[in-house]
């Protein structure tokens, strides 16, 4: 297993042999899911194995860091000056024993020729097909699938850092959200992690259009149905590998930061 992992990172990260760099990653966002609209901006950090994401949705301003070497996923709302740890390795057994199995994930990526230019970058155009199906007890299953174009770039700043902190990310068994979501839906959070690391093996997303409609069997099919789905557009606007500074990636002084478990 580890012998193919790291063949995998090495194939990975041939068309990048420039030395390492930080990565900073500014984009827009908009759509609607479920009835909300979560447009905003979104800056993205990686140094490494550490990865900060701030998203400024719905005038509120939170931070997600990403520690693969700690396996820590930090919460961080800075309206309140709080921060949530989780252990993600703890996640992973309960996801395990929680009665709750992920039984599909498809990630497919297919080039469809075309070519353009985000951010001042070359992209290559994909299109999405991504379906997970989630079971969530006897006779009751969940199917999200995923669809649309993807432009993808092996040429911008710090591509071989982003793809090489999503190999790790994956290898370690992190996902994105929050935690007690991905509980409640471990399919879906193993289905995005997928979704992204395949995306880091091809490039960086500079833009996206993502279509997802959610369908289901047994008693709540009704439910999914009227739940329905939404679309997510993301546009980088900049994208740069300047060196970034260790203190991103640590809680702020002064904030509460408290400690979780998912029971």
């Amino acid at each position: 297993m580890r012998l193919r992992t790291a063949a995998a990172a090495l194939g990975v990260m041939a068309w990048a042999a420039s030395a390492s760099a930080d990565v900073k990653m500014v984009a827009t966002m908009s759509g609607k899911m479920m009835g909300r609209t979560p447009s905003g901006q979104t800056i993205t950090y990686i140094k490494g194995n550490k990865m900060r994401t701030d998203q400024a949705l719905g005038g509120s301003e939170l931070s997600t860091i990403m520690n693969v070497d700690s396996g820590e996923l930090i919460s961080i709302n800075h309206k309140t000056k709080e921060a949530e740890i989780w252990n993600v390795a703890d996640m992973a057994r309960t996801l395990q024993t929680a009665g709750v199995a992920a039984d599909g994930v498809s990630v497919k990526m297919t080039p469809n020729g075309q070519t353009k230019t985000v951010a001042g970058h070359t992209a290559l155009g994909h299109d999405l097909a991504v379906s997970v199906k989630s079971t969530m007890g006897e006779g009751m299953s969940m199917t999200v699938n995923i669809s649309g174009p993807a432009f993808l770039s092996t040429e911008a700043p710090g591509a071989r850092d982003y793809a090489a902190f999503y190999l790790n990310a994956a290898e370690k068994g992190f996902f994105f959200g929050d935690p007690r979501a991905a509980k409640a839906q471990p399919g879906n959070a193993k289905g995005m992690m997928t979704l992204y690391k395949t995306m880091a093996e091809k490039g960086v997303p500079l833009e996206s259009v993502q279509v997802i409609k959610l369908s289901g069997d047994g008693p709540m099919a009704g439910v999914f149905a009227k739940m329905g789905g939404g679309e997510m557009n993301t546009t980088v606007t900049s994208i740069s590998d300047e060196p970034l500074a260790d203190s991103l990636f640590a809680v702020p002084a002064g904030y509460t930061v408290k400690r979780q478990k998912v029971e």
